[in-house]
């Protein structure tokens, strides 16, 4: 049992420290696709501040056209010449109207980019804060559970040395085969508490008459008897006075 016991405690520090392992693998993760996805966002708004700067472009171009139309407009001598330049000026104004709501637009857009950016960098920087305490608690308790872990090996060890070689690679066998517990105590009633299967009557009152290595003929977990539970159950209850008021 000292070496179940002790392997339990050698579990319980690899589960901890694989937990907190995998909640940095995610943490490193989610860190990592926000990440991507402000460079997503950074190219975005890169292309709109493009788009921004050729509609800019664009309506100071049509302004510039339109002026020249109406300078050139004081100088035509004929309703001809002054109906073609009013529709070439009109054209240009509708181009400049249509370069301005494309400029609003994308204007608009920039803002809604720029929001976006400001959250997920907000979301980028808390999650980057969780992960290097993360790193940090997990460094602390490695360093913590590396040296429990020496003394549980070294008292492993100890155990180890005091079993028969044949009875510890069974017990290894059944522990990598079953996991916990590869030592199970059997029930009153006989059954085995690994699987819950009886007992053959037989192997039962053998396991109770003396020190004898047993296996469950079903599940293999190594059995025994726990004592003190079986005294606890044939001593029962503790007895309690009555009180005054009971009696």
């Amino acid at each position: 049992m000292d070496v179940q016991n002790i392997d339990l405690e050698l579990s319980k520090l690899d589960d901890i420290l694989s937990k907190a392992s995998l909640e940095i693998t995610e943490l490193e993760q989610l860190l990592a696709s926000k990440e991507a996805e402000l460079e997503r966002l950074n190219g975005e708004l890169t292309d709109i501040n493009k788009k921004i700067g050729t509609s800019e472009l664009d309506v100071k171009s049509y302004e510039e056209k339109i002026i020249k139309m109406k300078d050139t407009q004081k100088l035509l001598q004929t309703n001809k010449e002054n109906n073609a330049i009013q529709k070439s000026a009109k054209d240009s104004e509708a181009l400049k109207k249509k370069s301005e709501d494309e400029l609003m637009s994308y204007m608009e857009s920039k803002d809604s980019v720029n929001g976006e950016i400001a959250a997920v960098r907000k979301d980028a920087g808390d999650i980057a804060a969780a992960l290097a305490d993360k790193n940090a608690g997990h460094k602390k308790n490695k360093t913590e559970f590396d040296g429990a872990r020496k003394d549980f090996i070294s008292k492993r060890e100890d155990a180890a040395s005091r079993i028969k070689k044949d009875y510890l690679d069974i017990y290894e066998a059944v522990k990598r085969n079953k996991g916990f517990p590869a030592i199970s105590p059997v029930m009153k009633s006989g059954a085995c508490t690994g699987c819950y299967r009886m007992l053959p009557p037989q192997q039962f009152n053998e396991l109770i008459s003396g020190n004898v290595f047993m296996q469950c003929p079903v599940c293999s977990r190594i059995l025994y008897i726990d004592v003190d539970a079986a005294a606890a159950e044939k001593q029962g209850p503790p007895n309690r006075k009555k009180n005054k008021a009971e009696a």
